[in-house]
């Protein structure tokens, strides 16, 4: 027995020990790209190589918001990311009750689909959306931009695990009080849908905030760009400011920084239940 509680001291310190070590390895570069923002070109280009810098300056930030719209740019990701994150919830709430609750013809052939349609990569559609975004006159909008992120398959996968655990005994007194299918919706299933609700629209906001690929494409107007658009505008073509973009990158990180470490353990909690793991 002793043997045993010792082996799993053992495992425990060198689980622990490797934890960390994959956490320090997964923030070095953040914690780097920070630093390097308040350093001065002498410390960003010296050798041997300074990791902290000797005298920190704002100069880089001043910089940044002189030249560029930096500031457009934060507002343009900011609307984009509550437009989409607030649309995806309506649609993939709607979405994944249906899947859950309501029988309907070749409903689970069209959830396989949807389900199928997480394995292909959004590069697959972008064709398809360009000429679409052109026909419907949204192309160089914001609107064009943020419309093809709103309907994620993960989003409606995830709600309709979550739905699915909900006891059917609530939604058959309702109905034997009379209430519909969106009374249903309304009235029980979201209200006790909040942990995994909160999860999801963390989840399509920090997605919305980093999507590069549909927004490079979709909006050519620099003025409105988002902020990850707008990181590439900075590199430029033939040279590197290494503040510059080390300070838009550590700008540009805080928000969806802030609403994880804010609401870390609602994203944990509401995946972990709509997986069924209770905790």
């Amino acid at each position: 027995m002793s043997r045993r509680k010792t082996a799993i001291k053992y495992w425990t310190v060198f689980t622990h020990i490797g934890l960390l070590v994959f956490s320090l390895m997964w923030a070095f570069p953040s914690l780097w790209v920070a630093l390097t923002a308040f350093k001065s070109n002498e410390d960003i280009f010296s050798i041997p190589i300074k990791f902290f810098p000797s005298r920190p300056t704002f100069d880089h930030f001043i910089r940044l918001f002189a030249k560029w719209p930096f500031g457009r740019w934060l507002l343009n990701s900011l609307f984009l990311a509550m437009f989409v994150t607030v649309l995806s919830l309506v649609v993939c709430t709607l979405a994944a009750y249906s899947f859950a609750r309501l029988s309907w013809r070749g409903r689970d052939t069209l959830f396989l689909i949807i389900l199928a349609s997480m394995l292909l990569p959004m590069e697959v559609s972008i064709i398809p959306l360009y000429f679409m975004a052109v026909q419907f006159k949204l192309f160089n909008t914001i609107y064009g931009a943020a419309l093809p992120l709103i309907p994620l398959p993960i989003g409606v996968f995830l709600l309709r695990q979550f739905f699915l655990n909900i006891p059917r005994d609530l939604e058959d007194a309702a109905r034997i009080d009379g209430c519909s299918s969106f009374g249903i919706l309304w009235r029980i299933v979201i209200p006790n849908s909040l942990p995994v609700l909160s999860a999801y629209g963390i989840y399509i906001f920090n997605y919305a905030w980093n999507e590069f690929l549909w927004p490079l494409i979709c909006l050519r107007d620099p003025n409105k760009v988002t902020l990850s658009v707008g990181l590439r505008l900075i590199q430029g073509a033939f040279e590197l400011d290494y503040g510059l973009i080390n300070a838009a990158a550590f700008l540009a990180s805080l928000p969806s920084l802030f609403v994880f470490m804010l609401l870390r353990q609602r994203i944990i909690r509401g995946i972990a239940l709509s997986s069924g793991i209770k905790g």
